[in-house]
């Protein structure tokens, strides 16, 4: 494919040669005028002498000649641009459909057992961090607060200790983004700033994803010599090489060649899409030494040559993560048809999936989801279908036919079409040029389009989007979200401090009301049960919230010593209110009740 610049006016596309429509063209342009200088210089001068006007009655008639074939032309282009652009739609489906299944089957393999220990905590299990009104708010150090001077957010630690911070309104201290337990960028945290157990996953994940641990490298980077775990690397190599599979019978490789699959090094730059800008050393073998043969090669038709597409082939390899090995070459090269291949590709990925689902790779994965799955896969077999009927089927004969006979007999038409319409020499050969140009360019337009898979270098980057793919393939070695290792045991004083300071609130009132029953004359037993109701359950349940919740500091310990002498302090209270009831007349109880209801006939009567 051509890369270019969309200059002024586009210009400076004027100035490329190979693969340009334009200038085979205007080779044909120029044979026009030839033919039209021979017409008006040789013909008409010793040839007739006959005046100009009894060569035709009317110069319309070659007009809807050449109207009509402008419309044959512009058909047949029009039909190859489809052809173009729905080849184009249905690589990237295929391709995004078993991208999405390979991440989905990695995501899953994350949740199995033998990640429990290294997997992030989960907001489920800690429910009681919602009391604290946090957020998920990522702030990147240095970062203002206007909220105009904000830029796009990475992975910080945007919160403050707990154990720095004061047991006041916890809803004041705590009103901010929910820290990651002291991540800066991808290093884990240090055993000062977070607890044993994040500490444990951090490292257990370090383990299994080295990968996260180097900051500005790419995800393939793994120090100390470690590796990701396995499954991720076969998957990625599975998947990597039925893409690689299906583009190759794509671009049309030859049956029993040499393969054209090589190792994919993660990180290294991305092969160019334009044959004219790779490396002399590459251009050397596939095209000629000097650039002028190569495009006379192009306008003639030769590079489209079995044997020249083979050398091209070879010189742009299709890169596999984990490389290709001899035994699947062999396999590869026993399947008969570009079908057959896609498929045997494409069946090692699926077996691969079902074999280590039944044994617990992908965790506790329904089948229902797990149908999803293998239902991304098939359709992206689906969208190689379509791709390679584009391939495989060409634009029908009988118009191409048709197009090439009528572009040709135009070479002749338009040069005697312009000696009829004017007597000016350069004006005549210019728009027999521009006429013939334009008609031969369209048809040249038409022709490249049509098979977007093996037209060099108009042909779609096979090897630039098989790079692309293997590098969201590597992506899978990055494991978890560096962010989602927040430290829970941090919030626990925050919870804390809240329950206790609801407690304190809660006595205040205990206090008041008991204060106001004893200033009462007398007290009645409904009374006396309904104050005890609202205040031991309700004390005890807010005592033994603050009890459960574990913590070593200092100030945790004074608080919980003072709470214990107010729950004595209430017990007290609660034993002066039974002896008082117990040593109430019952006779002051009847007439307090009689009382009660002589008031209450009143209301009625009322």
């Amino acid at each position: 494919m051509i890369d270019y610049f969309k200059g002024i006016y586009g210009i400076n596309l004027l100035f490329r040669v190979h693969g340009s429509a334009l200038y085979k063209g205007s080779l044909v342009g120029l044979l026009s005028v030839l033919i039209y200088l021979a017409i008006e210089l040789r013909w008409n001068k010793y040839g007739r002498e006959r005046d100009l006007e009894d060569d035709l009655e009317h110069p319309y008639g070659v007009g809807v000649l050449v109207s009509s074939v402008t419309f044959l032309i512009i058909f047949r282009a029009n039909y190859g641009y489809q052809r173009y652009w729905e080849a184009c739609g249905a690589l990237q489906n295929f391709m995004s459909k078993w991208m999405d299944a390979t991440m989905q089957a990695a995501v899953f393999h994350l949740q199995n057992k033998h990640y429990d220990g290294a997997r992030p905590p989960s907001f489920f299990d800690h429910d009681e961090l919602n009391k604290l009104n946090l957020t998920r708010a990522r702030k990147r150090r240095g970062e203002k607060n206007n909220a105009s001077e904000r830029r796009l957010k990475s992975v910080v630690d945007c919160g403050k200790n707990v154990a720095t911070e004061s047991f006041g309104r916890a809803s004041d201290a705590f009103n901010g983004p929910l820290p990651n337990s002291g991540l800066v960028g991808y290093i884990p945290p240090t055993p000062d700033k977070a607890s044993s157990a994040i500490l444990q996953r951090t490292t257990l994940n370090s383990k299994y994803f080295p990968s996260s641990q180097c900051p500005n490298e790419n995800f393939a980077c793994r120090p100390n010599n470690k590796t990701p775990p396995l499954f991720l690397q076969e998957l990625a190599h599975l998947s990597s090489l039925a893409c690689a599979v299906a583009l190759s019978t794509l671009r049309n490789d030859i049956e029993g060649s040499e393969s054209v699959l090589d190792i994919y090094i993660p990180g290294s730059p991305w092969p160019v899409s334009d044959p004219d800008k790779l490396p002399k050393h590459i251009r050397r073998e596939f095209q000629h030494r000097f650039h002028i043969f190569t495009i006379i090669r192009h306008w003639l038709g030769n590079d489209r040559l079995p044997h020249h597409r083979s050398k091209y082939n070879a010189a742009r390899p299709l890169l596999i993560l984990g490389g290709v090995s001899d035994s699947e070459i062999q396999f590869l090269q026993k399947a008969r048809g570009p079908h057959a291949k896609a498929q045997l590709a494409l069946g090692w990925l699926t077996e691969f999936l079902i074999r280590e689902h039944l044994q617990g790779s992908l965790g506790e994965v329904h089948a229902a989801v797990l149908s999803s799955l293998m239902r991304s896969l098939s359709d992206g077999m689906l969208f190689y279908n379509q791709a390679r009927q584009i391939m495989y089927i060409p634009f029908p004969f009988p118009h191409a036919q048709l197009s090439a006979f009528f572009t040709v007999l135009m070479v002749v038409a338009v040069p005697f079409l312009m000696d009829q319409y004017t007597n000016v020499l350069w004006i005549g050969s210019l728009i027999s040029f521009l006429t013939v140009t334009c008609l031969v360019g369209l048809h040249e337009v038409a022709r490249e389009l049509e098979n977007p898979f093996r037209n060099v270098p108009n042909e779609i980057p096979l090897c630039t989007l098989q790079a692309v793919y293997n590098e969201a393939l590597v992506t899978m070695f990055s494991g978890y979200n560096p962010d989602s290792f927040w430290d829970p045991d941090m919030y626990q004083g925050a919870l804390e401090a809240m329950a206790l300071g609801k407690v304190y609130q809660k006595n205040d009132v205990e206090e008041s009301a008991i204060e106001q029953i004893l200033e009462m004359p007398t007290l009645t037993e409904s009374t006396v049960q309904l104050a005890t109701k609202e205040s031991s359950p309700e004390k005890r349940k807010r005592v033994s919230f603050a009890a459960e919740v574990e913590t070593n500091s200092d100030v945790t310990k004074e608080l919980r010593e003072v709470l214990a002498k107010q729950a004595l302090e209430i017990e007290e209270l609660v034993q002066l209110l039974d002896k008082e009831e117990s040593n109430q007349d019952s006779s002051g109880i009847d007439s307090l009740s009689s009382s009660f209801s002589e008031q209450i006939d009143e209301k009625k009567s009322t």
